[in-house]
């Protein structure tokens, strides 16, 4: 039986309280009361006690509650970090900060509508690029609310994805002849640190963070292979870290030539001279390629700022960005004639489908090529 009384505050007004049992607790086997102070009248204080007695019943002792999308959202993060890599969980909240909750993150979960969520989802369409992914994040954190039953639906699933953005694709990778108009401008005006980066990228068409986080061990200069297993990367602190690649496609060996061995060589003794001369050892075979003046991994983002640095002393190179070297190795291997499962190896992809999807664009040589071919075809 509930139990109502009045009482006095301080300040000579009068308040209602209750005192009421809930129940027994089934995972506890104790007993369960409350009392709930604060009340105006009477009739309020009953309407709590009996919303209170219905909550009880339909949701039991230990159902945990989340009030707001923030809330779900902290709960989401706990048991998202056990689940994915830390680059992914900094990039999970990097979205979340600045796109997501700047939305939700008040809203109680039993106020969110399928005609809200969609007015986000088209309001993001219109502002930004990752519109989808975003869509996706909130539709995950929502349908881990379901599952821990702290919500009965997830009204993001039931949004509809807007048509993708038609856009003007710029051409990012470069042709034989550009990739080596920038290698000779590189080699020429960059220290031998920054021309070996960019090296590797064109001749093995390896992703950036693969590439910064080399080490000397992954150089067998007899065989001229590159072993080709891990990746740099940014944790939710911020703080540099070597990771486990995203498929286990992407781990493999590849083949280099005779001249980027040669590069690798001398870019050894120049990185071990420089070391010496500041009292640092790193004749170790686990010494990382490419680190800054206290030896220490570069952010990945290093691979973006020396690339600018370049364009801005010689006005007359293509842009691309750092990515585009990969695109440009895709491209030059398939105007080489390697076939198509030879590229996905090399590169690292998990299926057919990226490797192609990469070459949407040929080469102006390879275009007037198929002409000259058919050409020929139709002379003999």
């Amino acid at each position: 039986m509930a139990q109502f009384k009045q009482y006095e505050l301080k300040n000579g007004s009068k308040k209602w309280l209750f005192k009421t049992y809930l129940g027994i607790d089934e995972v506890t086997g104790k007993q369960l009361t409350t009392t709930r102070r604060g009340f105006d009248t009477l009739k309020e204080a009953k309407l709590e006690e009996k919303r209170l007695q219905h909550e009880v019943i339909e949701n039991g002792f230990n159902r945990k509650k989340v009030i707001t999308f923030q809330e779900l959202y902290d709960t989401w993060l706990e048991q998202y970090r056990l689940s994915v890599k830390p680059s992914s969980v900094a990039i999970a909240q990097r979205y979340a900060k600045n796109q997501i909750l700047p939305v939700f993150a008040k809203i109680k979960l039993d106020k969110l509508t399928v005609s809200f969520c969609q007015k986000v989802v088209n309001g993001w369409h219109k502002e930004y690029k990752q519109y989808s992914y975003l869509r996706k994040q909130t539709s995950q954190i929502l349908k881990y609310g379901v599952s821990i039953e702290v919500i009965k639906d997830n009204p993001m699933a039931k949004t509809t994805l807007p048509r993708k953005k038609e856009e003007d694709k710029k051409i990012n990778f470069y042709s034989k002849e550009e990739l080596n108009e920038f290698l000779d401008f590189t080699e020429g005006i960059a220290n031998y640190k920054i021309f070996t980066f960019f090296r590797i990228l064109g001749y093995t068409g390896m992703r950036k963070s693969e590439v910064l986080s080399l080490q000397w061990k992954d150089v067998d200069f007899d065989n001229k292979t590159l072993n080709i297993g891990k990746t740099l990367a940014i944790d939710e602190f911020n703080k540099v870290i070597i990771q486990e690649p995203k498929t286990t496609a992407s781990v493999r060996q590849i083949y280099i030539d005779q001249e980027t061995i040669n590069i690798l060589k001398r870019w050894r003794t120049t990185q071990r001279q420089y070391y010496f001369a500041r009292g640092i050892n790193i004749r170790d075979d686990k010494q990382f390629m490419f680190t800054d003046t206290k030896n220490r991994l570069y952010y990945p983002q290093i691979a973006n700022d020396w690339l600018k640095w370049l364009y801005r002393k010689n006005k007359d190179l293509k842009v691309i960005t750092p990515h585009g070297f990969r695109h440009t190795h895709c491209s030059l291997l398939f105007e080489s004639g390697v076939n198509i499962q030879e590229v996905q190896e090399r590169l690292g992809h998990k299926d057919i489908k990226t490797t192609m999807n990469i070459y949407t664009h040929v080469t102006e040589k390879a275009i007037k090529k198929t002409g000259d071919v058919f050409a020929k075809f139709m002379e003999n």
